[in-house]
Order: C-alpha cells, then structure tokens, then sequence
C-alpha cells in the first residue's frame, strides 16, 4: 500500500506565539531542542545539570523517531517523512526559544494552534495530554483547550509518581492501569 507523504507546516502562529517546524539537519534546532528538553526535565524533575543533559541527549532520538506520526495514527492514509517536532518562540520565527510542542504516539500537551492543526486540518481525535503534578498552570491550559481530565490520572514508570491525564472528549477510552514511560507508549 503506498501513503500519501504528508509535509507538516513548517510555521505555525497564534497571536503571540511563533511555533517554526524542527530541522534536525540544521544544528541550531537540533541544540535549541536538547537544550529545551533538559531545561523542562531538569525543572520537573529536580535532578543534576549533569543528569538533565544525559536525559536530554538520550531523549533525542526517541523524539526523532516517534516525532514521526505514523500512517495508523492519521487513519493509514498519510506517511509523515519528519517529525512532528515545532520551537515555540515569541513573536518573529528568528526570536527567542521559549519551548517545544510535539506531538508523539502518546502526545505531551500541544499548543492550541498545534492541537487545532492535527485536529481539525489532518482529522486525528485520540489526543492526550500528560501533565506533571507539579505544574500549576497547565491543568488550566488544557481546559481551554478542549481536553477533559481522566479521573485518576496515569501513573509514571517509576511507580511513585501519579500524572495528570487529560484528554479530548472524542478519543477513545483508556485503559484504568495504564503507565506512562518515559520513552515509549503508556501501557
């Protein structure tokens, strides 16, 4: 069966964000991408600077991979040839890094105009957002945004910490005992 390639939009903009599509062949999204990721982790996680950059660098291939939505995803009817992988930055495409929004088999919250473009552009419903307790604005981000939460959450891998889990209302149940991991679908 052959796919139609789907070509992302390499600009994507809401009224006060600029979100510019990543090139991993240019090394400056490449190293503003790791360089966001250990910032969250780091924060998140409250481990070492040292830690944050092992995680970051080993995360990178998994988002290079993953990032790339799959034809089952988006109903078998479209092949992603890059990832789905955008810098959030303010205003200009050129300004400041201020964060990454991806979306992955199992989707970290997207930015609005993000989750609008997969949404209602390329048709897909089962999208979840997975948000750490410890963040006190994001709840509230995901209720405007549609998504609705699960009650109980989603446990992470290391079997202590409870996520938050919110999802739109047209995805699909989850499973009651799912786990989220870290590099890999929530089982």
């Amino acid at each position: 069966m052959t796919h139609e390639t789907l070509q992302f939009a390499p600009i994507l903009q809401t009224e006060r964000l600029t979100l510019t599509l990543i090139d991993f062949t240019k090394q400056s999204d490449e190293q503003t991408f790791t360089t966001m990721l250990k910032t969250m982790v780091s924060d998140l996680l409250n481990i070492t600077d040292q830690e944050a950059t092992a995680n970051a660098q080993s995360s990178l291939a998994f988002y290079r991979f993953h990032g790339r939505i799959q034809p089952a995803i988006l109903r078998g009817r479209i092949a992603a040839d890059q990832p789905a992988i955008w810098l959030v930055r303010l205003a200009a495409p050129h300004g400041d890094c201020i964060g990454v929004v991806y979306v992955v088999q199992r989707s970290l919250m997207p930015d609005q105009e993000v989750l609008r473009y997969f949404r209602d552009d390329l048709g897909v419903r089962d999208l979840m957002a997975v948000v750490h307790p410890d963040s006190p604005k994001s709840p509230r981000v995901a209720g405007r945004l549609g998504y609705v939460p699960v009650e109980g959450g989603i446990m992470y891998e290391d079997g202590v910490t409870r996520l938050l889990l919110y999802v739109l209302p047209s995805a699909k149940p989850l499973p009651k005992d799912m786990v989220f991991r870290r590099f890999g679908s929530p089982e």
